[in-house]
């Protein structure tokens, strides 16, 4: 076997931002926004409900990962800001304002919209910026995600089937180095993506085109157009067969680019969904030598929109799970359709560096 590849860049700083207020899936069962049936499908038990809008949310969780990073705004030549819903204002760019709001004035800004893929969108280029760093220039680059689903427009409990949506946002800070004073780090062995789409109109389909936001509903209905992409399909097997292979090949490829064996797989993160949705894509593509190693941390989050991917990500780094010069996978997607995969390896105090 090939030795493990070199990391392209280092993830050396994360941080997650939960508002403190909740709400628990027995309070949508007592008020009426889904079943118990539904309940226990969803495998949550609450989640995060914020007062203030995403954006602010994303550069909070910007200046926490920049603190332990050790990451001074001068430093920074770029911020990538996903998100999958509504940032506050109708005509503008929310990622210019997360990296104002951060202290990131000397950066260039630039907003990702790729649904829940977002933040995976987000890392891939910007590992790629960190890859052609010009020697002497600024050479971190920070990715953020944030997105509430409060208000009248987005039920975050039955806009969609089988996922609870919940607010927050995460960071990460990415550098092509790492050393004993960033203190616990992943390399990033290997990133890649695979997209198929033929399954955009997944949410749109039996709606016209409108020319103002919420023309069409005065709240987000993902179920309503679900529901007639299926009836027009014939149901969710093309889909589910199309998903499974291409997830399949897409981990596969990224464990192999990362030149490590699939036994070296410590720990492999899932999207946080649901199990009924993570069985719908997920569970028959990943290799069944993986089954022990999968983890799902969505019980206390939900699903964070675009922030799922650097979330778990962020889960790796500051906790326990992996241990130092352990390898972990992490694996998302979102609507479009598009996956992404990672392999990262754990450096901490013991471990070598580049």
């Amino acid at each position: 076997m090939p030795s493990p590849a070199e990391p392209g860049a280092f993830v050396i700083g994360s941080a997650v931002v939960l508002p403190p207020a909740t709400e628990s899936a027995e309070d949508a069962v007592r008020s009426g926004r889904i079943t118990e049936s539904e309940r226990e499908r969803l495998g949550v038990t609450r989640v995060h409900v914020a007062d203030e809008p995403a954006p602010l949310l994303a550069a909070a969780a910007a200046r926490a990962a920049a603190t332990r990073a050790g990451a001074a705004p001068d430093q920074v030549a770029h911020l990538l800001h996903a998100h999958t819903y509504y940032q506050g204002h109708d005509f503008w760019s929310p990622a210019h304002f997360v990296a104002h709001e951060a202290g990131f004035d000397a950066c260039v800004p630039m907003s990702i919209g790729q649904m829940c893929n977002g933040g995976a969108a987000a890392l891939d280029i910007a590992v790629e910026r960190v890859r052609s760093t010009v020697p002497g220039a600024p050479a971190l680059s920070v990715v953020t995600t944030a997105d509430t689903f409060g208000g009248d427009g987005f039920d975050r409990w039955g806009s969609d089937y089988d996922t609870v949506y919940g607010d927050g946002a995460t960071c990460v800070i990415l550098s092509p180095r790492a050393d004993r004073t960033t203190g616990p780090a992943l390399g990033v062995l290997a990133l890649d993506s695979r997209a198929r789409p033929q399954f955009e109109a997944m949410y749109r389909e039996g709606d016209a085109f409108g020319t103002t936001p919420h023309a069409l509903r005065a709240a987000v209905d993902v179920k309503a157009t679900k529901r007639a992409f299926f009836q027009r399909s014939g149901g969710t097997a093309e889909f589910r067969d199309v998903a499974v292979k291409t997830i399949g090949e897409l981990v596969a490829g990224v464990i192999d680019r990362a030149g490590v064996g699939i036994g070296d797989v410590a720990a492999t993160m899932l999207p946080r969904l649901s199990p009924k949705v993570l069985d719908l894509m997920y569970s028959e593509a990943i290799d069944p030598r993986l089954t022990p190693t999968l983890h799902c941390e969505r019980d206390t989050t939900g699903h964070l929109g675009a922030g799922d991917f650097l979330a778990n990500l962020d889960h790796l780094r500051r906790t326990g799970l992996i241990a130092d010069g352990q390898y972990a996978l992490v694996v998302g997607g979102g609507g479009g359709f598009t996956w992404s995969a990672a392999l990262v390896q754990k450096l901490g105090p013991a471990t070598p560096r580049t």
